[in-house]
């Protein structure tokens, strides 16, 4: 219950960032680490706002905006992260405790999300 208030309040404090056109801060970063949650964000190297967050393990699509302009995954969780591509077939994965550019074909084209226990036998990211 704790996590999924703290991801609430994690999620409205990015969505009123993203309103104010405030510059991009370390905020969304150290938030995603401090509170283990697996993030996406707009710019390689954690830049830009949290356009995605997730704590709990499951499968999750990928809304528009996330699917455009996701460029970097945290992965701040003890699970593993995989990313798939909205159209084609690449796939890739984020270890645990660990972040990652995403490459091309899946940068910018996310469609699906999935927080698991295993990596799915997919390439690293």
């Amino acid at each position: 219950m704790r996590v999924r208030t703290a991801l609430a309040g994690f999620t409205a404090a990015a969505g009123l960032v993203g309103l104010a056109s405030a510059p991009a801060s370390a905020a969304p970063y150290d938030d995603c680490r401090g509170l283990q949650l697996a993030c996406v964000f707009e710019h390689p190297n954690h830049g830009g706002l949290a356009v995605w967050t997730g704590a709990e393990d499951g499968t999750y699509r990928i809304n528009y905006r996330t699917r455009t302009t996701g460029s970097n995954v945290v992965n701040a969780s003890g699970s593993f992260v995989h990313v798939k591509a909205y159209g084609g077939g690449r796939s890739c994965h984020v270890y645990p405790g660990r972040e990652a550019n995403l490459p091309g074909g899946i940068n910018d084209n996310i469609g699906q999300i999935v927080i698991t226990n295993w990596n799915g036998g997919l390439p690293a990211c």
